[in-house]
């Protein structure tokens, strides 16, 4: 792709859709999988891809606010972005709740020189002990190195029952580690939001 940076995943990509003004309910993961896995039957083919939680929403009355700075981001095999182009213009059937997509972007999953940061990462415990030795597992089985730092104890709805987990923190992650663990996630539930890594600052914020 003519400017894409030559140190960016070559194998996944992050498309970014710009949402029109309206609500969701504040535990709108699952009902939101499920409207993107109706528009999108591949997402369940594609063992890497991902939703991210929706940014930019607004809260207040027991409702999530979605507005203009709002966006909706689908971590995808690249081969896969073109066709994501086909939810611009429509509306994913949210509860009973529509969001409008609008104009979509590309967002390079680029190297970090140190710290990734997950909201939410599962892997089917609510016990922090067992979730660290579950994660130390996965990371040495795919020899990414770091250190994991947990934040604050996480759950949600879903149809399978509820999701408990963590925030977590990677950091003294080399470069190429820092791009296969955005590229792969960690754990269970990605289409969930969980799982996923993005670049973070430091490590000073990972409870947030």
């Amino acid at each position: 792709m003519n400017g894409w940076p030559e140190d960016a995943s070559a194998e996944m990509v992050d498309v970014v859709f710009e949402l029109e003004a309206g609500t969701v309910a504040p535990d709108h993961a699952d009902a939101l999988a499920s409207a993107l896995r109706l528009a999108l039957p591949w997402l369940d083919d594609e063992p890497h891809a991902g939703i991210l939680p929706l940014s930019g929403l607004g809260r207040g009355d027991g409702l999530s606010y979605v507005g203009r700075r709002s966006r909706l981001v689908i971590r995808m095999p690249i081969h896969r972005s073109a066709g994501a182009d086909s939810l611009c213009g429509s509306a994913l059937d949210i509860d009973g709740e529509p969001l409008g997509i609008g104009r979509s972007s590309l967002r390079p999953l680029l190297p970090v020189t140190e710290v990734v940061h997950s909201h939410f990462v599962s892997f089917g415990t609510a016990d922090e002990i067992e979730f660290l030795a579950a994660c130390r597992a996965e990371l040495a089985q795919r020899r990414i190195g770091g250190e994991p730092v947990t934040g604050r104890a996480r759950r949600m709805h879903s149809a399978a029952g509820e999701v408990h987990g963590f925030a977590l923190m990677l950091h003294g992650l080399k470069r190429a580690e820092s791009v296969a663990i955005q590229e792969t996630g960690l754990g269970r539930h990605h289409l969930l939001g969980c799982g996923l890594f993005v670049p973070h600052k430091s490590i000073a914020a990972v409870g947030e």
